[in-house]
C-alpha cells in the first residue's frame, strides 16, 4: 500500500536554510510569511480533500493556480509586495519539496487531478511518525530540522560568548 509521506519538519527547516542562504545573496524574504507559504498547499489541498474528496496534492500544488493567484496580488498591491512574493516563494518551494508531478505543478493545462490517490492525514501521519515505515525520509527530515535548529543556535551563540567573556572580564578587574 502506497503512503503519502507528510514532511511537517522538513518544510520548515528547508524552507529557513533557504532564507538564510537567499539573505547571504542579498534578497529579502519576510521569513514568517516565507514559512506560511511553505505551508499553504497543505493548508488549502489536505482539507479540501477531507471534505470534497479532492486529492490531498491538488488545487494549492498547481503552479498556474498560485500564478493565478499570486500575480494579480503582486500588481495590485506594491506596496504589500516583499510580503506576498515571500508567500508565494514559499508555496512554490514547497511544490520542490514535494516532489510533484509535473501533472499536478501544471494543472489543469497538464494532466487530471482525478488520477492521483486521495489523502488520509492520519494514516500517513501514523505510517511516517509512529510505525517509521519510511526511516530514510525521518531521518532526512529530522537532520534537516537540526541543521536549522543550529543555524538558529549559531547566530545567538556568538552574542552570547561575548557577553560571557565581559563578565569574566568584569569580574577580574573587579578583584
Amino acid at each position: 500500500m502506497y503512503y503519502e509521506i507528510v514532511m511537517i519538519l522538513g518544510h520548515y527547516a528547508n524552507t529557513y536554510v533557504v532564507h538564510n542562504f537567499a539573505k547571504k545573496y542579498n534578497i529579502e524574504f519576510s521569513l514568517y510569511f516565507l514559512l506560511f507559504g511553505a505551508y499553504l498547499p497543505d493548508l488549502i489541498d489536505k482539507p479540501l480533500n477531507i471534505l470534497f474528496q479532492l486529492p490531498g496534492r491538488g488545487i494549492a500544488h498547481s503552479v498556474i493556480i498560485q500564478l493565478l493567484l499570486f500575480l494579480p496580488l503582486l500588481y495590485s498591491f506594491p506596496k504589500y509586495r516583499k510580503i506576498f512574493f515571500s508567500i508565494w516563494f514559499g508555496c512554490i518551494f514547497h511544490l520542490v519539496q514535494d516532489t510533484i508531478a509535473l501533472s499536478i505543478a501544471f494543472w489543469p493545462i497538464v494532466g487530471s487531478l482525478s488520477d492521483y490517490r486521495r489523502f488520509s492525514f492520519s494514516e500517513s501521519f501514523y505510517t511516517y511518525y509512529i510505525l517509521v515505515k519510511y526511516p530514510y525520509t525521518l531521518f532526512a527530515e529530522v537532520m534537516s530540522f537540526v541543521v536549522s535548529g543550529g543555524i538558529l543556535l549559531s547566530k545567538w551563540l556568538p552574542e552570547g560568548r561575548e557577553l560571557a567573556e565581559e563578565k569574566v572580564v568584569v569580574k577580574i578587574s573587579d578583584d
